[in-house]
């Protein structure tokens, strides 16, 4: 679970530059508990931890660099790292029905719940995405700003940041672990994005 937690924790970083580019904004700060979300609510998740870490570890740095940057938000190397372990990434698109199958395939052991939240968030998240494209193509076009930067493609960290952000969100109450913690992460990732 530590894992998934890391895992939204750096999807959230790659994508806070593409919503939130004011200095002064509370989001830029991170979550204000040290608890992460996955500790409050399970939610189904796209790669495992392994996969994760192995992206993680190879982008973790050009990610910290680029957040640093001004402009145009960059893409997230992580996220099309991860998307491109599952097949899901091509070319600046991502392959929706695969999604659906990947994440549908980790709710099974959940709550049945899960399966129509799941659904109706993918389905949030590419209408989504689709009203933002001109931003997200803009992003796509950046060259390097410093030596060895790779450019990716936006559209990876932004599914994965609206997934976490919108299974979150809808976590059921049943399952949501109620305490001042957790009900403080809630009310952030309400405003704020993470994977």
């Amino acid at each position: 679970m530590m894992m998934k937690g890391r895992f939204i924790t750096i999807v959230a970083l790659c994508v806070f530059g593409f919503y939130l580019v004011l200095a002064d904004n509370p989001c830029l700060k991170g979550p204000p508990v040290p608890k992460n979300a996955a500790e409050c609510c399970v939610t189904p998740f796209l790669v495992e931890p392994s996969a994760f870490m192995a992206c993680h570890s190879k982008w973790i740095g050009q990610t910290k660099r680029q957040m640093a940057l001004e402009g145009i938000p960059r893409g997230c190397c992580v996220a099309e790292c991860v998307m491109n372990s599952t097949k899901l990434y091509s070319n600046g698109k991502i392959d929706r029905d695969a999604l659906t199958k990947l994440y549908l395939s980790s709710t099974k052991a959940m709550a049945p719940e899960w399966k129509q939240i799941t659904l109706d968030a993918i389905d949030g998240c590419f209408k989504m995405a689709d009203s933002i494209k001109d931003e997200i193509e803009a992003g796509a076009k950046l060259t390097p700003a410093f030596d060895g930067e790779q450019i990716c493609h936006p559209i990876s960290g932004t599914i994965l940041a609206c997934m976490g952000m919108t299974l979150f969100a809808e976590c059921p109450a049943k399952l949501f672990t109620v305490n001042d913690d957790c009900n403080q992460l809630k009310t952030y990732h309400s405003k704020c994005p993470f994977l």
